[in-house]
């Protein structure tokens, strides 16, 4: 399961934002995960408890916010697509090559004390 050192290189992205602010902890943080990305939702949030331990995140509240795949269509510009239908227009079934969101992981939003 790689969402455990996923857990861990948030946990050090965010230990590295509290040194700079001089915080003594972190309350909660907000995940963008993408549906085309490798990262099961589910998996990181097991996962993130047992990797804050001992860290100045232990015991923070862990949101994740779901970021729907939109690829752009050659004919119809952006739209969202269906993970069941690929990279593919849902109005026209045309492949969409280009995916303008949807694979992110980003760290959005940290709460500090």
């Amino acid at each position: 399961m790689h969402e455990a050192s996923i857990a861990l290189s948030l946990i050090e992205v965010a230990c590295d934002v509290l040194r700079e602010q001089g915080g003594s902890r972190v309350s909660a943080l907000t995940v963008r995960i993408g549906q085309w990305s490798s990262v099961v939702p589910e998996a990181l949030s097991a996962a993130f408890p047992a990797s804050a331990q001992g860290t100045p995140l232990q015991g923070a509240r862990l949101s994740i916010v779901r970021v729907p795949g939109v690829g752009e269509c050659p004919e119809h510009g952006p739209v969202t697509l269906q993970l069941t239908r690929g990279l593919r227009c849902p109005l026209c079934d045309a492949p969409t090559p280009k995916l303008l969101e949807g694979d992110e992981l980003e760290l959005d939003e940290l709460i500090l004390e």
